[in-house]
């Protein structure tokens, strides 16, 4: 069985795409402080871990950035991808949209999508993640992108 780890898998989205992907993989949560990346090359890295907040001051910059693009920047440090190895990142259709009064939010995410695509990496985007049913929805695109003959490299938007 092919190992992957998962960034923010105790959150609500990782409640359901955990159990998901645990059916076909190997899976390591990784911890904030990423203790437990393992030394050995993985398949892929998917990254759950985000947050959300309204607002665009400085402040309100240096959180979104560190939770939406700094903490899936540490994750990829701290594991090694064997070749071909996958990358999948949450991220959100407002990256696009760009929302008003959100432009903390909205910019640390179109970050993260250019970060993860300059990797060869999949960046989906749903419009919201508020219910499991949508959460599953997310779940079964991650496990199709997970897989070898899935697309790289793209920013796949969502509408739930």
């Amino acid at each position: 069985m092919k190992t992957i780890a998962i960034t923010g898998a105790t959150g609500d989205l990782g409640r359901v795409v955990l159990p998901r992907l645990a059916r076909d993989y190997d899976c390591i949560a990784l911890t904030r402080s990423l203790d437990n990346a393992p030394k050995e090359p993985i398949h892929a890295l998917v990254s759950l871990a985000g947050g959300f907040a309204s607002g665009e001051t400085a402040q309100d910059f240096e959180k979104m950035l560190d939770m939406n693009l700094l903490s899936f920047v540490r994750a990829h440090d701290a594991v090694k991808l064997e070749d071909g190895g996958r990358i999948v990142a949450i991220s959100s259709a407002a990256s696009l949209s760009h929302p008003k009064g959100l432009g903390a939010y909205a910019a640390s995410k179109s970050a993260l999508n250019t970060f993860v695509q300059t990797l060869g990496g999949n960046a989906l985007l749903p419009d919201t993640i508020d219910t499991d049913a949508r959460r599953s929805v997310v779940a079964e695109w991650i496990v199709w992108l997970l897989q070898a003959e899935a697309v790289k490299g793209q920013l796949i938007t969502l509408k739930l």
